[in-house]
Order: structure tokens, then C-alpha cells, then sequence
């Protein structure tokens, strides 16, 4: 049996380690142009997924644990409106998206069962090459695969843009995130050492220019006196769910299947919980003597579809919520969130659901 994985992403990635772990023998097909794109965004994995990764990968992996959550609204700056925090064990853990891909590259290409493939992702051979694999994994959106494949979405367009960069600034305790949701958008604030903290502005508006946008951010920064800040990067905000993640032996992944809103750093903890969902349907097939292949998908679809999309939109109804309060002048907010601060049931529930999502 023989597993084809298209996409040089940090799902698919993952996705190699584990099946070569179940002796399963892999082709992952590669953009190379695309390969050595650095960038400085940073993702935040929730401590039961970081030690799934640790796992797999049996190497020391970069990273910064956070161990509590602080959630501003704009009329309360000074004074977080709820928290969120566990004495036992880091809230989640940043790590370096490009550091983290060039780990898991480097890993995959010393193994011998996996096939590294140079493939340019829109070439209509790609469509006939597929065909001749038991199970294929198509985890990115932009390509002939899901052009041909996988259009049918539900799909919802923020009117806002990512901005994302990291500040150098003065040593402090950098253990704490921070979340604003301000009149333009919610400002999260992510520490990945003492000195240095990156930056996710989804910034709701017309466009302006990178000096504009930076005295944007730095009025409602207190909490760090910055030495130096970054390049800016930036991309398009939506919510996306696709409606069937299967096609004859293709099976959507990852980005393909679901994109949500940055706010609460959930997009890739949702991949990795797929990617645990996955591992564990294959774990029971080859316990049972059944073949890896196309009916893999059908059962991922079954067990994870539904869940994917009430999570997806439990998010973005926090983004809708803190969108329609700050028109009201954080009416709503400042009394529900003084009281939920005070719920510790609550807290603890939420701090789990964040940590393994609703695969409880």
C-alpha cells in the first residue's frame, strides 16, 4: 500500500512522519520554488498537540511556553477583563513556522521511505500520477487538485487583513499573551522569548500604509517598550469549511478542509487534531487486516466533519460578538466577561476545549 501526500505545508509534514511510523511507504509531491520561502510568523500549538509533535519527531523543537492568557476590551486596557491561565501546565506553546518546517524537511529527508517529489502543483499531469496510489492527501488549497476537486465550500469573507510581524523590545517575564479586541480589530499579542513578542493585528478597514498602520498598533501598546520591529506580512482574512473532503481516493486536509479566524490560535490545533483523528482510524484498520485506501477518507469525513465546522464557527462567532460590541461601546462585554472571569468551572472548561478541541 503506498500513501501520496501533495503539498510542501507543516500538515503534510507531519502527516509523512506518521505514516512512516505505520510502515507505510509515502511519495510527497513539493513545489521546490516555494521551499525555501522564509517568513516570521509564529504558531501557537496547544500543549496536548505540542507533545503529540514531540512525539513523532523525537527532537528537540524551538519553542516558548505561555503560561497564561490575558484578554483586554478596548475601554479596559489597563485592566484584563478575563484570564485565562493553569497552574499545572503551560496555556500553549509559539514556535517559529519556518524553523519548525525546516526541522520536520530535514527529518523526512533522511528517511528512506519517503519519496520527495518535485512536482509543480498546476500541471495537469499531476491529475494522472494520483491515480495509481491507494490513499492521497491534498492539503493545500491553491492547486489543480482542489481547482478540479474541491470547490464546493462554505465560505464567509472577513473584511479585514492579517498583519503580522514580531517586536524586539526590552527584556522583561515574557510569559503572558495577549488578546485586545479593539474598535479595529482583534490585537494579539504572542511572546516567544524575553526580548521578543510576535505581533497578529487583524486590522478591520481600508487599507493604509505600514507607517500608518505601525502608529495604529502603537497606540495600544503598553506593554512593551519595542527597540526594533519587523518586516510587516500580511494576508486575507475569511472563514472557509469545505462541504465534502473526499474524491474517488483523494482526501482533503488541512487548510483545504477548514480556515478560521486567528483570534483564539486555533487554525493549526485543528489540523492536528485531524491529523490524531487520522492516525488513529489507520491505527485500527491495520489492526484489523483492512487495506489503506480511499474508505480511510470516507471514515475521517464521518468522524470529524461535523465537529470541524461547529468549532470553526464557535470562533467565529467570538469574532462576530466582539465586532458588534465594540459598535456598542463594549456594552455587552464588560459585564458578561466580569462575570464569566469569575467563573472558574467555566475557565477550566474553556482552557480544556482549547486544548484538545471538542474531541473530548
Amino acid at each position: 500500500m503506498k500513501v501520496c501526500l501533495i503539498g510542501q505545508n507543516l500538515t503534510n509534514l507531519i502527516l509523512s512522519l506518521v505514516f512512516v511510523e505505520k510502515k507505510l511507504n509515502v511519495d510527497l509531491y513539493i513545489n521546490n520554488k516555494n521551499r525555501n520561502i522564509k517568513t516570521n510568523r509564529t504558531i501557537a500549538i496547544s500543549k496536548d498537540n505540542f507533545d503529540y509533535i514531540k512525539s513523532l519527531v523525537k527532537t528537540h523543537l524551538p519553542h516558548w511556553k505561555t503560561k497564561e492568557i490575558k484578554i483586554y476590551i478596548e475601554t479596559k486596557k489597563k485592566k484584563e477583563s478575563i484570564n485565562f491561565k493553569n497552574k499545572n501546565r503551560e496555556t500553549f506553546n509559539l514556535l517559529n513556522y519556518s524553523k519548525l518546517k525546516d526541522i520536520l524537511y530535514k527529518k523526512i529527508k533522511k528517511n528512506k521511505s519517503i519519496n520527495i517529489i518535485k512536482q509543480n502543483p498546476f500541471q495537469s499531469n499531476l491529475v494522472n500520477k494520483i491515480k495509481k496510489y491507494d490513499l492521497v492527501i491534498n492539503s493545500e488549497i491553491n492547486n489543480i487538485i482542489s481547482k478540479k476537486y474541491f470547490t464546493n465550500r462554505i465560505f464567509k469573507k472577513y473584511e479585514s487583513c492579517a498583519y503580522t510581524f514580531v517586536i524586539n523590545h526590552k527584556k522583561i517575564n515574557n510569559t503572558n499573551a495577549i488578546q485586545i479586541f479593539t474598535k479595529n480589530g482583534p490585537l494579539a499579542f504572542l511572546p516567544i522569548s524575553n526580548t521578543k513578542t510576535s505581533i497578529v493585528f487583524s486590522y478591520e478597514g481600508k487599507e493604509i500604509n505600514n507607517n500608518d498602520f505601525l502608529k495604529l498598533f502603537k497606540k495600544y501598546n503598553s506593554f512593551y517598550k519595542i527597540n526594533k520591529v519587523t518586516d510587516i506580512e500580511k494576508f486575507n482574512l475569511g472563514f472557509m469549511m469545505l462541504r465534502n473532503y473526499t474524491h474517488d481516493n483523494i482526501l482533503a486536509f488541512g487548510d483545504a478542509i477548514h480556515r478560521i479566524h486567528p483570534l483564539a490560535g486555533q487554525g493549526f490545533n485543528m489540523t492536528i487534531r485531524d491529523i490524531k483523528i487520522l492516525a488513529g482510524i489507520i491505527d485500527s484498520r491495520i489492526s484489523l487486516g483492512l487495506p489503506i485506501d480511499s474508505s480511510v477518507g470516507n471514515d475521517f469525513q464521518m468522524s470529524t466533519k461535523h465537529l470541524n465546522y461547529l468549532y470553526g464557527k464557535a470562533i467565529d462567532g467570538i469574532y462576530e460578538f466582539f465586532k458588534v460590541d465594540n459598535d456598542l461601546d463594549n456594552l455587552i462585554s464588560k459585564p458578561l466577561l466580569s462575570i464569566l472571569n469569575k467563573n472558574h468551572m467555566f475557565k477550566k472548561f474553556s482552557n480544556i476545549i482549547s486544548d484538545k478541541g471538542l474531541y473530548l
